[in-house]
Order: C-alpha cells, then structure tokens, then sequence
C-alpha cells in the first residue's frame, strides 16, 4: 500500500525501525494513567496527575523506543506477571458467554463433553467420539 501524503511517508520513514507496538504493558500503562486521573478528578491530587503524565511518558518511550527486543522483554515479563492475574476473569467471561448461548451435555457411553446451540426445542444429539444417539432439550 502506498502513502498517500508526504507527511504518512515520512511518519512512516521515521518509524521504521521502532518497537510501535501498543502491546499489553503499553495498554495497561495508559488504562493506569487514565484511571489515575480520573481519580484525581475527585481527589483534587496534583501527584495523581503527575504520576499519570509520567506513565503516558513510558508508554510513548516505550512506543518509539529502537530497542526493539529489550521492549519485547520488558513486555513478556510485564506478561508473566498479569496474565495469572486476568486469566480467572478471561475463562468467566467464556464461560458465561458459551453457556448463553449453547447448553452442554455429556455423551452417556464416553462422557465427552458435547455443545449444542441453545432454544432448537428436544434434538437428537450424536456424540462425535462414538457416535452414541440420545435426545436433550435445548
């Protein structure tokens, strides 16, 4: 794809070369700053909005630092921290999106866990695995 102006090209000539990633620690930085100030809105805090204006500040150090695989590292171990954090609350929201709209059963012969969509009335569910017939209602 071609630029269409020369202020994209030389944006684009200038950030050849830079990390550019909005990755997890950038998003998490700026969600962080964002929060900070709105608290600070209610708190009356300068510090609050200090504290704010220097993660934005990282953020964008980081957006267009060169050191790209320094930047990766610092985001992989940002990752192996928060990930264990946020993986309970990521599974609860599958679950509760699945079971909104599929109803689970378990094949009676193998007990392979089997999804159908929801509001079909009674169906005749067959078991992938072994091919075992029992009717539901969905």
């Amino acid at each position: 794809m071609k630029p269409t102006s020369k202020l994209q090209q030389r944006l684009q000539l200038w950030m050849r070369g830079r990390y550019g990633q909005n990755d997890t620690l950038n998003r998490f930085l700026n969600n962080l700053a964002l929060v900070l100030i709105l608290v600070s809105f209610f708190l009356r805090s300068s510090w609050l909005i200090l504290l704010a204006v220097l993660l934005i500040a990282f953020s964008y150090w980081r957006l267009f630092s060169k050191k790209i695989y320094q930047q990766v590292a610092i985001n992989r171990g940002f990752q192996r921290i928060w990930l264990p954090i946020t993986r309970p609350f990521s599974r609860l929201k599958y679950w509760f999106t699945q079971h909104w709209h599929y109803r689970f059963f378990h094949c009676e012969q193998c007990h392979q866990r089997i999804r159908v969509p929801r509001h079909h009335g009674r169906v005749k569910v067959t078991c992938p695995k072994c091919k075992h017939q029992f009717e539901a209602r969905t």
